[in-house]
């Protein structure tokens, strides 16, 4: 499947797939509108609850949770990987943070 980007602040969250998939956070670049700076890579069953979830003050993650109440623009790619088990998952977020080099997974 393709990777689909979509702006956090400005999606319908409930529109998100509720369907396994691979998401990338980043913020979004003033001069060009593109992903940068990529905070956290992850696997899900549930793009939507995952997300809400990320945005929500019970965030676990002290680094993505600062992120997500700030008043940056946040980015968000994912993947559809409706069929897949939980290990494909597993390998290609790890292949994901190997390309994006996220901040928050450390």
């Amino acid at each position: 499947m393709a990777k689909e980007t979509v702006n956090l602040g400005t999606i319908n969250l409930d529109n998100l797939p509720q369907r396994k998939s691979v998401y990338a956070i980043f913020a979004q670049s003033k001069e060009s509108s593109k992903p940068i700076n990529c905070r956290y890579v992850g696997e899900t069953d549930n793009l939507e609850e995952r997300t809400k979830a990320h945005l929500a003050e019970s965030e676990q993650n002290e680094c993505l949770k600062k992120f997500m109440q700030s008043d940056k623009t946040k980015l968000m790619i994912y993947e559809l990987l409706p069929n897949s088990d939980k290990d494909e998952r597993l390998q290609k977020e790890k292949d994901w943070i190997i390309d994006y080099k996220p901040e928050c997974n450390k």
